[in-house]
């Protein structure tokens, strides 16, 4: 069983890659549609999750935090599915004083008859605001009523803005774009109350049970060099590297979530309005940290190649970079979800960052896959693995377009 999850887990993560270059050359919807969202890929991920829950419990694991983590990607694939079934997504064009129910559905969203809502929504202004330094856009605004079809009587009455959203009754609304008249906007559309839900409690379980096994992998390595007398002089230095390197880029993301939480203008004043949020500053903090900390087990790993030495030095670094690049991804969905509408898009950045946790995740189960007990083979493995890490941050910004083209 062992054999076929391995192939399977190989043959998804192969396919996630190979369908950002179908993207590139036949449009994401034509990628979205006839891969990511296909029948054979979703019994794919259904055969996985299927082979693992056995093994798990074929292995007898007793540690909670692996337990759980496991569990909690069940939960995230559980809500991708009740998303792609359930979902509905789409845009609605509003005319200032005038009531709309009726919105175009996008091409994934589900059935939905007649395609209306089950309330009336009615444009009463909008509004572009500017940096008052350089009169750049900082956001845009639509307020809105929310009504009775029937009746007209008023629901609730809210602005939408951008990264700024309003819910009713499980509907959700989103800025989009506006009419060059300033008369009119489209909003995005969005109900999916069970798959977000369900995906929101798997994020909630990954984010403590990674943390917990990150940690509990450090604690057993540093107890383990303890024991064996302690660090060497090039270990220390690249410990040091990581640790200052790492709280720099973790004190600048909080200092930037703060001032835009205060609504305090940061010194890059200029950002588009997308990306004006808080979740983007943590976004980009965590997975920065982990792109480092997986920059220092790549150099560790030549060295480690030659002498089979630094095995413990790099797994202290894998676990808290991989632990990072999940929660870090994830918290990207949050962000994605508050700002475009939609938790996970099939964006190449986001295709790529997924794969490069898969791959990167198969160093930490040495225990089931005994060639990586041997230190060259570990090494060797992570060299390699850092050549899809390159793809992901730099590969894709030149090779592939998407959402991510400004990063």
């Amino acid at each position: 069983m062992k054999f076929f999850l391995a192939i399977l887990y190989t043959a998804i993560v192969v396919l996630l890659g190979a369908a950002t270059i179908v993207g590139e050359y036949f449009g994401t919807d034509f990628a979205r549609e006839e891969c990511y969202a296909a029948a054979w890929m979703v019994f794919l991920w259904f055969f996985l999750v299927f082979l693992g829950i056995l093994f798990v419990v074929r292995s007898r694991v007793r540690r909670i935090s692996f337990f759980l983590l496991h569990v909690s990607f069940v939960i995230i694939l559980l809500g991708a599915f009740l998303t792609h079934i359930f979902g509905v997504q789409g845009s609605i064009h509003l005319r200032k004083g005038s009531f709309a129910c009726r919105f175009m559905p996008s091409a994934s969203s589900a059935e939905v008859a007649g395609q209306t809502l089950p309330f009336a929504v009615r444009l009463d202004d909008f509004s572009v605001e500017l940096y008052s330094e350089t009169g750049n856009v900082a956001d845009y605004k639509s307020t809105i009523t929310i009504a009775d079809i029937s009746s007209h009587d008023v629901i609730l009455q809210e602005e939408v803005a951008m990264n700024k959203i309003v819910v009713c009754r499980n509907w959700r609304f989103y800025q989009w774009s506006y009419d060059d008249d300033g008369m009119g906007a489209t909003l995005i559309v969005n109900h999916d109350p069970w798959g977000i839900t369900v995906t929101y409690i798997g994020y909630f379980l990954l984010f403590i049970s990674i943390s917990w096994e990150a940690f509990r992998g450090c604690r057993h390595i540093l107890g383990r060099k303890r024991r064996e007398g302690g660090f060497t002089s090039f270990e220390r230095a690249i410990l040091v590297i990581a640790i200052s390197l790492s709280s720099l880029i973790i004190l600048f993301g909080l200092w930037f979530f703060i001032t835009q939480m205060t609504d305090t203008n940061p010194w890059i004043a200029d950002m588009q309005p997308i990306l004006n949020s808080p979740f983007l500053s943590l976004h980009v903090a965590i997975v920065s940290v982990a792109y480092l900390l997986l920059l220092l087990a790549f150099i560790v790993s030549i060295p480690g190649i030659i002498t089979g030495r630094y095995l413990l030095l790099s797994r202290l670094m894998l676990y808290p970079s991989v632990a990072c690049l999940a929660i870090g991804i994830f918290v990207g969905a949050i962000w994605a979800n508050l700002s475009w509408g939609e938790y996970w898009s099939w964006d190449p950045k986001e295709s790529w960052a997924l794969v490069s946790m898969m791959v990167y995740a198969v160093a930490l189960h040495e225990r089931s896959i005994p060639w990586l007990r041997s230190a060259r083979h570990y090494h060797l493995f992570i060299a390699l693995s850092f050549l899809v890490l390159l793809m992901t941050c730099f590969g894709v910004n030149m090779l592939l377009r998407g959402l991510h083209s400004y990063a």
